[in-house]
């Protein structure tokens, strides 16, 4: 939880800052680094897959086989970062081109994109080293990296941003540099903890072995319905802010404090999502099935104990918070309620999130694929007919999230209960 918090923190940063700078640069980074996470969560897709079989082969205590695991995800996810590089910096201009309404966002856009686009390389490795710490239930130094990863994003966007102590004025393209500095720094400390604190024989780890087929092979047959899933997942997210942007640049705006706000507290429900993905993965593997129920049941308390106790400072001072995003009183009245929305979307995620996690740990990634496409389906439907009737109303229009989270609870329990994963082998 603390090393997703610290991930958040990097966008609350960037976010406060460029509202500082101009609209402009607010609404266009919320395009790009949409656009960004898109090829982000797929390789992201890969790591889920990654902890999974780490934490299988770790619940079985067969050991030495999670270092080929380790280094062949390593391998593919260089590979992979390097293919959606290129592909980002040939075609993207056009892409968003063809979508957007404003040349002022797209060129802004494509400023941000560019450089942090090759953020991919560092903030994947970190992904698949997170993957093998929470897989072997190593998750202390998570958070020591991740507020690593956040300090030094926060100083270097301070310094890029607004040109202080005689770096350059950057701006926007400051924000994009910021990020990746920082990904660099995050995957350094997680370097040395490996070789710091990693019983590295135990794990069978840098032997730098040639890529092993049938490893690749079974991570991509586990990860490749996560990965289709979390494609799908941040294209319709995507899709959302290009139907607000042909709403006006002040709602794009606004909507992108919402978001960064909501990012901000949904991530305690990430992570217990994370948690009970390791503990349901490693309970099969340790062939104890019968404590799965209880398991998600445990964590679901406590997740949704959190995400109320994230709402009281929603209800207290939803104004306030959208003040420190930016001095634009206009942006404020106008996203302030949707804050109110998305607190009690992240209650409702506290519980859905965590049941729909248990599935994928079962092994039943495609299960899981076709559970949140069906959902999504409902869900970009509802921020289409939200948007063409209430343009000027983003609380309503936010109101898509709580059919999201509704929808996704609901199949997740349905699922689970018919008891179809039980003997599931991975």
């Amino acid at each position: 939880m603390a090393g997703l918090l610290a991930e958040s923190l990097v966008g609350v940063v960037d976010t406060a800052f460029l509202g500082h700078v101009g609209d402009l640069e607010l609404a266009s980074s919320a395009i790009a680094s949409t656009y960004y996470f898109i090829l982000f969560i797929v390789g992201m897709g890969f790591g889920i897959g990654t902890q999974i079989l780490i934490a299988r082969r770790n619940g079985e205590k067969n050991y030495g086989k999670i270092g080929g695991i380790f280094e062949n995800s390593l391998y593919f996810i260089c590979v992979f970062s390097a293919v959606m590089v290129i592909i980002s910096l040939l075609f993207s201009r056009k892409i968003l081109g063809f979508m957007l309404n404003s040349e002022d966002i797209l060129n802004a856009s494509m400023r941000y994109l560019n450089i942090r686009v090759f953020t991919l390389f560092f903030s994947l490795a970190c992904v698949i080293i997170r993957s093998f710490f929470v897989g072997i239930q190593f998750t202390k130094y998570i958070g020591i990296g991740a507020f690593i990863i956040a300090g030094t994003n926060f100083v270097f966007d301070y310094l890029l941003i607004f040109g202080k102590f005689g770096f350059p004025k950057m701006g926007l393209d400051g924000a994009a540099l910021a990020s990746v500095i920082a990904a660099v720094a995050g995957l350094a400390y997680y370097v040395w903890i490996i070789f710091k604190k990693i019983d590295l024989a135990k794990y069978n780890l840098f032997k730098f072995m040639k890529p092993q087929w049938q490893i690749l092979s079974q991570t991509m047959s586990l990860s490749v319905f996560t990965r289709l899933q979390n494609l799908l997942s941040m294209s319709v997210w995507f899709l959302f802010w290009i139907i607000i942007e042909k709403t006006g640049e002040k709602n794009l705006a606004a909507s992108n404090i919402v978001r960064s706000f909501y990012m901000l507290v949904v991530c305690s429900v990430w992570a217990y999502g994370s948690t009970v993905s390791t503990l349901v993965s490693n309970a099969i593997g340790a062939k104890k099935q019968h404590y799965v129920f209880q398991i998600i049941r445990k964590v679901t308390i406590f997740s949704l104990i959190t995400s109320i106790i994230a709402f009281i400072p929603i209800l207290v001072s939803a104004k306030w918070i959208m003040s420190l995003y930016t001095n634009n009183m206009e942006l404020v009245n106008i996203g302030f309620k949707a804050l109110y929305v998305v607190g009690v979307a992240n209650i409702l995620s506290s519980v859905s999130w965590v049941i729909f996690s248990a599935i994928s740990a079962t092994g039943n990634t495609k299960i899981a694929l076709f559970l949140e496409s069906a959902t999504l389906a409902c869900y970009i439907v509802a921020v289409y007919l939200f948007t063409m009737n209430f343009p000027n109303r983003l609380e309503i229009i936010w109101q898509s999230e709580n059919i999201y989270q509704i929808l996704l609870g609901v199949f997740s329990v349905l699922y689970l209960r018919t008891k179809h994963w039980e003997n599931k082998e991975i």
